[in-house]
């Protein structure tokens, strides 16, 4: 049986969704009993979410995200979701999903839309390469709003009904112990940097910071009003919260959490979006038919913008030019013109204009209205054709562009009998992908090996005496990233070269085994150069440096600073291969040089690894 959904009440006027959905409403007097609110088709309606509100990078998995500017729809009334293919602006088959949908969230990676279902108290993961949904996941009651942090590890989920936010592990679906924030929880704003998410409290007049690292709710931090949106500056400095009862927006500062003096803007401030730049946010005041421009260098409001009757959702173009605001009591759009302040001729939409997502591209604004979604250029600000979805479309959102990878870190290359073993590290990021594999390539001649996970592989093929130049490249679900820096490597055979290592600090001074030892964990050290056998070093082809029938070592296979060189049994490990690259010996795995501390000459000083920095205590002459 469904739950009787509330009536949601602002300044004596009564809305129901069904009214709303319908484009009417009904008078009725003062509300004693409940808090001022306005609820224009729940969730997005209410609270102006704008699509980077609601990006993260979801789970792994090797299927491919849908295709770049995907719209996802949740139809209230058919508890289900359409897709939109917006290069063409024609629906998919609808997408079962549970009661009462109202609020969608689609990870960064485009892989997965998780769908909030308010009348069953579960999220929905719909995966988006197949549009075929996941098992239900049971949450709090009334799940409210969604958001993703960024690193898309959890989704956050506000459960109106219960007063409590539900941590989700998207990389298995799986809810975490709800969270005790405060009441009605109304929206959820996470920082760039992932680190915490604010929870709008409505109920209680309270914004609830979330640590992320430990799911822990922080002290509550008042905001005079009763919090409906927040929007969070890109550089994570401030959180702007619209007070829909005070008629004001409070700013919190996130380092210290702690609440600025309330800035006045118009009556029944509902959404509020920030410009890309970060230098303005826009505050949508219903009940005055109003936005408000608000300098966050300052915190000063400028002069209202008028707009339509009883705006309630925004959407601002990826380049920032264009603000949209859907007008809920006139059925049309409003574009304003953010390097002006200026209001352009509204758009007719139709119906209740409830939710606003705009394409990747920043082409097309999507718009439903209770009954259809809209497509507007946004280059004419013109209205297409209404698409026809499912029963009472209410929320949208829109998979994002995919972003490539980039290429693999601090490459290496030791020559062999033609071949070349390249190593490398991981890239700092993979973009919106998934890891497939490593390509090492080495011109001229274009051979090649490949690995799917491992950060190292041989090639093989190549012409001893000649001079290859090799790069890497990271191979994802969404495409390749550029090449690494290239490094040159120059493939031989035969026995290896032999002859002191000389210190390029002091010309005196050589690399030793102290004692002329053959045992383990015997140091390496600076010594007096002096022709025993004790400096007699072997620089094989494979890349390795012997003497005694030991290897050159980095003890215990630490890529720290400061860790220690002995000579250790050969064993063919990472941490026994060296390459010589402008006169230094790198280490490929750790990407260190061979160091002498502190460019100290006393004889027995032990050579450690370091951070390649071009002192000349890095200098080797090699034999």
């Amino acid at each position: 049986m469904r739950k009787a959904h509330r009536w949601h009440v602002r300044a004596g006027l009564a809305v129901t969704v069904a009214g709303l959905l319908a484009g009417t409403v009904a008078l009725a007097g003062p509300a004693s009993a409940s808090p001022a609110r306005y609820s224009p088709a729940r969730h997005d309606a209410l609270h102006g979410r704008t699509l980077s509100d609601r990006r993260g990078s979801g789970p792994a998995s090797l299927a491919g995200p849908a295709s770049p500017g995907t719209a996802y729809v949740a139809n209230w009334g058919s508890g289900t979701v359409t897709p939109v293919a917006t290069a063409t602006s024609t629906p998919g088959a609808a997408i079962t999903v549970g009661d009462l949908p109202d609020a969608i969230a689609i990870t960064p990676d485009g892989r997965t839309a998780y769908v909030a279902n308010w009348d069953s108290d579960t999220v929905t993961p719909v995966a988006t390469a197949t549009n075929t949904p996941g098992a239900a996941i049971t949450v709090g009651s009334e799940p409210e709003v969604i958001a993703i942090t960024p690193d898309g590890t959890t989704a956050y989920v506000a459960n109106q009904g219960s007063g409590t936010v539900t941590p989700i592990t998207t990389a298995t679906n799986t809810a975490g112990t709800p969270i005790t924030v405060g009441g009605d929880p109304s929206y959820i704003a996470i920082t760039p940097d992932g680190t915490t998410a604010y929870v709008a409290n409505f109920g209680s007049k309270t914004v609830t910071p979330i640590t992320t690292a430990t799911n822990t709710a922080g002290a509550p931090i008042s905001t005079g009003g009763d919090p409906l949106a927040i929007a969070i500056t890109p550089d994570g400095k401030t959180a702007y919260v619209t007070n829909d009862s005070t008629g004001t927006v409070t700013p919190i500062t996130t380092a210290t959490n702690t609440a600025g003096t309330p800035i006045t803007v118009g009556a029944a401030p509902l959404s509020i979006a920030i410009t890309p730049d970060g230098t303005t946010a826009y505050v949508a005041n219903y009940a005055s038919g109003t936005v408000t421009p608000i300098t966050t260098a300052t915190n000063t409001a400028g002069t209202p913008i008028t707009v339509g009757s009883g705006p309630g959702t925004m959407a601002i173009t990826p380049d920032g030019a264009t603000l949209y605001v859907a007008n809920w009591d006139s059925g049309t759009v409003t574009p304003i013109t953010t390097a002006t302040n200026t209001a352009g001729t509204p758009i007719t939409i139709g119906g209740g204009p409830g939710s606003i997502a705009i394409t990747p591209d920043g082409t097309t604004a999507y718009v439903t209205n209770g009954v259809s979604v809209t497509p507007i250029a946004t280059a004419t600000n013109t209205a297409g054709t209404p698409i026809t979805v499912g029963s009472e479309p209410q929320a949208i959102a829109i998979t994002p562009e995919p972003t490539a990878p980039q290429p693999p870190a601090h490459v290496t290359a030791v020559p062999g009998d033609a071949t070349a073993t390249v190593t490398w590290t991981a890239p700092a990021s993979l973009g919106t992908g998934t890891l497939t594999g490593y390509t090492a390539t080495a011109a001229p001649g274009g051979a090649t090996c490949t690995t799917t996970s491992a950060t190292t592989c041989t090639i093989t093929g190549l012409a001893n005496g000649t001079t290859y130049t090799i790069t890497v490249v990271t191979a994802t679900t969404t495409g390749d990233s550029p090449p690494s820096a290239p490094v040159t490597v120059t493939p031989s055979s035969g026995t290896g070269r032999t002859g002191p290592i000389v210190s390029g600090y002091h010309a005196t001074k050589c690399a030793d085994d102290s004692g002329d030892s053959s045992v383990n964990d015997t140091p390496v050290v600076i010594g007096d150069c002096n022709g025993s056998p004790e400096q007699n070093w072997t620089i094989e082809p494979g890349g390795t440096i012997q003497l005694n029938g030991k290897c050159m070592d980095i003890y215990r296979d630490e890529k720290n600073n400061k860790a220690p060189v002995e000579l250790w049994t050969c064993t063919g490990g990472a941490n026994q291969q060296w390459q010589a690259v402008s006169g230094t010996l790198v280490n490929p795995v750790s990407g260190k040089c061979l160091d002498d501390p502190r460019f100290n000459t006393a004889d027995g000083t032990q050579l450690e690894i370091y951070t390649c920095n071009g002192g000349l205590n890095q200098q080797w002459k090699l034999p």
